[in-house]
């Protein structure tokens, strides 16, 4: 019996490496151990920049149960140069589509850059984006989701560009890519749309509008972001299902300046994935500042965004404390800063999120304390510090 056993289990092996082969191949007809996955880019707003121009050459998805290096399968291969913020508004970019692919559970994707990144400044101007040598590996988003027999999983990737730059100081001014990256399986997502108004009814184009979720600790996490229409009408998608969530905005319409409003708490579920939230708006009393400094200072393996947050009513869900804006600190010879230079009058705190990259290609995301409450006034800037 030990021959045949030894035998069976030679055939065996031989088995699985045809059926993985044939689960790594590119385009070919299903089988009955394949299934296939689709992979999409999108993106966030932001005013900060004109183009984030990111040289994709490759998107690689990780089997669970294999070694790192031998775990990773190309499915697709654009090897062209992408400009993120183009990919909002409902503009996608279909980075593979039904590839095919063996069954089974994968655990992360990462998306290889090449060289040729760059950034086209408010002003119009074009510098380099460096990619730092640690994400020579790529970037790596954590995601697990498990492709079935015969069907098709869809995954999107969030690359958000807005929150992704660090800018550096040090004589002469660098711009370094720290990457906000999430990634979602479609079929677990749900969507919100509505109308931004301001007085009289007046539809509010352009103005941001965010999804984000507090947990118990009162930390905020930005979920999606978009700007609305030139009819005021917004819609959000890829959020979270049987997860509560806010849609906030402090819209600035021009040189009009709206003081922040908050939907009430959100839970979609699998039977109701879509809802609907209008938010009406008021013109601010008056518009201030608020500035200050982190420490300690971001290291070269680092960037921090600071958060700007407001208690707002939410309806019969009470008030919350959420995020009315965002900005991504500087950090100079000596010190890192941050500034929010259109805030309406009223009491707000501060808290900054820290990425780090790690020596695997991997980001870790920590929190610095929230700052105590402070007030800003007409004309004034506020100076609050922040510490991790």
């Amino acid at each position: 019996m030990r021959p045949f056993t030894a035998f069976a289990s030679v055939l065996a092996t031989l088995g699985a490496v045809v059926l993985l082969s044939v689960g790594c191949g590119g385009g070919g007809s299903s089988t009955p151990a394949n299934g296939s996955v689709s992979v999409t880019l999108v993106d966030g707003p932001t005013t900060g920049y004109k183009a984030i121009n990111l040289n994709i050459q490759s998107v690689q998805i990780h089997q669970s149960g294999t070694s790192d290096d031998s775990g990773w399968i190309t499915v697709a291969s654009p090897n062209k140069t992408m400009d993120l913020l183009t990919l909002q508004g409902g503009v996608v970019e279909a980075l593979a589509s039904k590839q095919t692919i063996g069954v089974g559970t994968y655990q992360m994707l990462r998306l290889i850059l090449g060289s040729g990144n760059t950034l086209i400044l408010a002003d119009g101007t074009s510098v380099p984006l460096t990619v730092p040598s640690g994400m020579q590996s790529g970037i790596k988003i954590p995601l697990t989701f498990t492709v079935q027999a015969g069907t098709t999983a869809d995954v999107w990737i969030d690359f958000d560009g807005a929150h992704s730059i660090q800018v550096v100081e040090t004589g002469s001014t660098s711009y370094i890519l720290r990457p906000v990256v999430h990634g979602f399986m479609q079929v677990a997502t749900g969507s919100v749309s509505g109308t931004l108004t301001g007085p009289a009814g007046i539809p509010l184009a352009g103005a941001q509008v965010m999804a984000q979720s507090v947990n118990a600790t009162g930390d905020v996490s930005l979920l999606r972001t978009t700007t609305t229409s030139a009819t005021g009408t917004y819609s959000l998608n890829l959020l979270p299902i049987g997860q509560a969530f806010y849609v906030v905005s402090q819209p600035v319409v021009g040189s009009a300046v709206y003081s922040a409003q908050a939907s009430g708490a959100i839970t979609l579920t699998a039977s109701q994935a879509t809802t609907t939230a209008n938010l009406s708006y008021t013109l601010a009393l008056g518009v201030g500042g608020a500035s200050g400094t982190l420490s300690p200072i971001a290291t070269a393996t680092q960037g921090d965004t600071v958060y700007l947050l407001e208690s707002l009513p939410t309806g019969l869900s009470g008030t919350a404390n959420l995020m009315v804006a965002s900005v991504n600190a500087v950090v100079g010879t000596s010190t890192e800063t941050y500034a929010f230079l259109t805030v309406p009058v009223g009491s707000y705190q501060t808290q900054a999120l820290r990425s780090t990259l790690n020596a695997d290609g991997t980001t870790t995301l920590t929190r610095s304390t929230h700052s105590a409450t402070f007030s800003v006034s007409t004309g004034a800037t506020t100076t609050q510090g922040l510490g991790f």
